[in-house]
């Protein structure tokens, strides 16, 4: 059973909270939690669209589908995933990832970085026009798997 102690560990983000930093007709990023053990964004893309080319991580980052569906190749064979409302992507650290959305319909999902590892300035920076150093490193030859698909 939770104790009160467990409740002061949890953080909670009304919506109208959220830190915009990309807003436009068809794309949305938000910061909805930004701490150094762990970032949470919410974003939004048209269908059809090429959100992030191969890249890789020192921490794990996951993906949570709200709505529409996410395409993911991962690892050195880019393996392809498509994930669809309510399915759960991790990638461990060290893995090459890259996404798109797919289907028909736009596509709503929150991501997990864990630890940040610098996200949320990065997304600060891209929202104010400043280059911001942080965990992407080069993609490795081996490029590794996919840890958990729910």
């Amino acid at each position: 059973m939770a104790t009160s102690a467990d409740a002061r560990r949890c953080t909670h983000v009304p919506t109208r909270d959220r830190e915009p930093i990309l807003r436009g007709d068809a794309r949305e990023i938000s910061l909805l939690v930004v701490r150094e053990n762990l970032s949470l964004t919410h974003a939004s893309r048209a269908a059809g669209e090429h959100v992030a080319g191969a890249h890789v991580h020192e921490h794990s980052e996951a993906f949570y589908v709200l709505a529409g569906e996410l395409t993911f190749r991962i690892g050195a064979e880019q393996e392809t995933v498509t994930a669809g409302t309510g399915a759960l992507v991790a990638v461990p650290p060290g893995v090459v990832h890259s996404y798109d959305t797919a289907g028909d319909q736009p596509a709503c999902w929150l991501v997990i970085h864990a630890p940040d590892g610098g996200f949320a300035a990065a997304m600060r920076g891209l929202r104010d026009n400043v280059q911001v150093d942080w965990d992407i490193v080069p993609v490795p030859t081996d490029g590794g798997t996919v840890l958990i698909v729910c």
